[in-house]
């Protein structure tokens, strides 16, 4: 049995749009504009923020979220709170000319309404999508040259790894975020997921491809032994020791029926690009391709 959700549960906050609880936001007078490069620019997306200093734009952010950690000088900008919990007396501080949201939030749409901010929305769910986002950026920050050779980077290296993707495509679950001891809930993603299609770059052919695309599914245990991966690659965002690994491995003795338990191929992928579809998206078809050819552990470095 699968359960489907528009996004990871394991991660949710990685891909959720800012939810800004904006009840109770103050209405006294906007603050004055502060020093800087305009538009100034707010985001509590983690692809965004990446995607803006990948355009040279890094100087027009003013505020991010506890969840842009990358490129780590990001940390040292001002805190905007999280996605679910916004410090809203900070965003009004911090002036913004833009906030860049992954999806619409009417709340924020009416703090913009008495504010002198555009809430611009994006949908990144897609390689398509992420290439789109960059153009907009691109137009919004004037920086539209440095958006077309960031677009043409995404597709000469993605196109590199699909180039040496194996004829032989296995059989893959891929699953994210699993904590150790846990089987029971088994979060894959969708074929139209850019999750999907950076493995299928890779050489890896989906085993949940027949469910919906664009959702997230959680998985039973009876329908990972109907599907029978030949290959189960697990993500994880934060570092994971090799004793972290052999007990991820350990969870599925259990379902030893499985072909890629029974034959060893369980891998662990880590990397804080996982759950981010932002300029790091061919880091990461590139360590999904090393768990397509074998690797069992592929860490935070780049496997080239």
């Amino acid at each position: 049995m699968a359960r489907t959700s528009p996004f990871p549960p394991a991660l949710a906050l990685a891909v959720a749009p800012l939810l800004l609880a904006l009840a109770g936001c103050p209405r006294a007078p906007a603050p004055a504009p502060l020093a800087g490069p305009r538009p100034r620019v707010v985001t509590a997306a983690p692809a965004l923020a990446e995607l803006v200093c990948a355009l040279g734009a890094r100087e027009h952010l003013a505020g991010v979220s506890r969840y842009c950690t990358f490129p780590p000088e990001l940390q040292a900008l001002p805190g905007i709170g999280g996605a679910v919990d916004p410090n809203l007396e900070a965003i009004d501080a911090l002036a913004p000319d833009l906030i860049l949201t992954q999806a619409r939030d009417e709340r924020l749409d009416d703090l913009a309404g008495r504010r002198a901010f555009r809430v611009v929305p994006f949908r990144i769910e897609t390689l398509a999508e992420l290439r789109a986002a960059a153009l907009e950026l691109g137009r919004l920050l004037d920086r539209e040259g440095a958006a077309r050779a960031e677009v043409a980077r995404l597709d000469r290296e993605l196109e590199a790894v699909r180039a040496r993707a194996p004829a032989r495509r296995p059989r893959t679950l891929l699953v994210f975020g699993r904590t150790a001891g846990e089987l029971g809930q088994l979060s894959a993603p969708g074929a139209a997921t850019f999750l999907a299609e950076a493995l299928a770059l890779a050489g890896g052919e989906s085993c949940v491809a027949d469910l919906p695309g664009h959702a997230w599914h959680v998985l039973s245990l009876e329908a990972v032994l109907a599907r029978d991966p030949e290959l189960i690659v697990e993500l994880h965002a934060g570092a994971v020791t090799p004793e972290q690994a052999a007990r991820l491995r350990a969870d599925w003795a259990p379902l030893a029926g499985v072909a890629a338990v029974r034959e060893g191929r369980v891998a662990i992928v880590q990397g804080s690009e996982a759950l981010v579809p932002g300029p790091r998206l061919p880091l990461l078809a590139r360590k999904l391709a090393a768990a397509v050819a074998g690797a069992l552990d592929v860490g935070p470095e780049d496997p080239g």
